[in-house]
């Protein structure tokens, strides 16, 4: 697996993860999921039509997960054996502020990221 950067880019989609809660604050045991591209993704169509695809495909395997045992088996080994190549502790992690702008009228989220120095380190 190629190294990881711990800041994020313009170009990049992130699958947020939130978990949801009751109003008495107890988790509910499922969560909302959300794919985020910053507005300033300056990727070509053919490319932005790619990775939209293959982030499609991700998470598309949450319900067949949910709906097909052996291929929910057969990740969970998985990432049982490979835990350590994909999990980066908080702490590794560069302080980036991330700007969310919604809109009701589309189920994009668009994100703005600055780092501490916007740029001027």
């Amino acid at each position: 697996m190629a190294e990881q950067s711990n800041h994020l880019e313009h170009e990049d989609f992130v699958i947020r993860v939130r978990p949801t809660f009751t109003g008495r604050g107890v988790w509910t045991g499922d969560a909302e999921v959300s794919v985020i591209t910053s507005k300033d993704n300056n990727l070509d169509d053919e490319v932005f039509g790619g990775m939209e695809m293959f982030v499609m495909m991700l998470l598309a395997s949450l319900p067949v997960m949910e709906d097909d045992e052996y291929v929910r088996e057969k990740i969970y080994s998985y990432v049982n054996e490979h835990y350590e190549d994909y999990f980066v502790p908080a702490e590794s992690q560069s302080s980036t502020e991330v700007i969310v702008e919604s809109s009701e009228t589309d189920n994009v989220i668009r994100l703005s990221f600055t780092t501490p120095t916007k740029g001027e380190a």
